[in-house]
């Protein structure tokens, strides 16, 4: 990772792991944790993007588990690695209490141990969303070496103009700018333009589609993201209705992806 210096650094690395040893799936979960209405339970989610029986799977940022589960579930031979080791912890429990063992090792998106072509399928969920755009870059590129020929990989972003994102940058921008408050994993959102950009040349293809067509939940800050101001009821009919959304969205009508909260970009080497 290129890192502003050690102390940001390692200050990026503490928020994960002092987040992982009081509630590991709570801080990568976050809001999405409240709203089983809208989610269902994600514990027990399929992986969002198809896995092939025995193919060599790299989860980058693979938290604790949580969607390493279904993935190995599934006839996935799967890899994990993540920046902090309270996080890695965590995994090793959670999926040998379901009979897995996979390697997790601990290391950056940006530059991996791994040999060039050594995976078949690679994902990385909502990783990038903490990283700086010029990092992202470096991830992308390492996908690209890390990718067997014809191997794929799903990489989920934030989308730059959904209007939950929008509230939310504008909240971080507040709170960075005019209150100061030091922020080392700070959100950073994608345009669909910017990502074509970013991958052109290095993979054969690249596909984006738009999820998750809702309005705010609430007003995300550190003091506020639990209370959710939509009421419970409307919970399951949004998720209806987001979904009418996103199959319009990828397929007949494209200008509505720019407005999904995340894209999900399926890239091919």
């Amino acid at each position: 990772m290129k890192e502003q210096d050690m102390e940001f650094f390692n200050d990026f690395v503490d928020v994960w792991d002092d987040g992982a040893e009081r509630d590991g799936p709570f801080i990568t979960l976050g809001v999405e944790a409240l709203l089983t209405g809208y989610y269902g339970n994600l514990l027990d989610a399929p992986p969002p993007f198809p896995v092939r029986e025995g193919a060599r799977v790299l989860d980058l940022g693979c938290g604790w588990g949580r969607v390493l589960k279904p993935v190995m579930d599934r006839g996935g031979r799967a890899v994990g690695l993540d920046i902090s080791g309270s996080m890695l912890k965590s995994a090793r429990e959670h999926l040998g209490k379901h009979g897995h063992q996979p390697p997790l090792l601990r290391g950056d998106a940006t530059r991996t141990p791994f040999r060039d072509g050594s995976f078949d399928q690679i994902y990385s969920l909502l990783v990038l969303q903490h990283l700086s755009k010029e990092n992202g870059l470096e991830v992308f590129k390492e996908v690209r070496r890390l990718l067997a020929e014809g191997g794929e990989a799903h990489i989920r972003v934030p989308s730059r103009f959904a209007p939950e994102n929008l509230l939310f940058a504008f909240l971080q921008f507040v709170s960075i700018h005019v209150f100061r408050v030091k922020d080392p994993i700070r959100m950073r959102f994608y345009r669909i333009g910017e990502i074509r950009r970013a991958c052109r040349g290095l993979f054969s293809e690249c596909t984006v589609t738009a999820h998750e067509f809702r309005p705010p939940w609430n007003f995300h800050t550190r003091r506020t993201w639990h209370y959710i101001i939509i009421p419970r009821f409307l919970h399951a009919p949004l998720r209806r209705i987001s979904d009418r959304i996103e199959k319009a969205a990828n397929s007949w009508f494209p200008f509505l992806k720019h407005f999904g909260v995340t894209l999900m970009v399926r890239l091919v080497r």
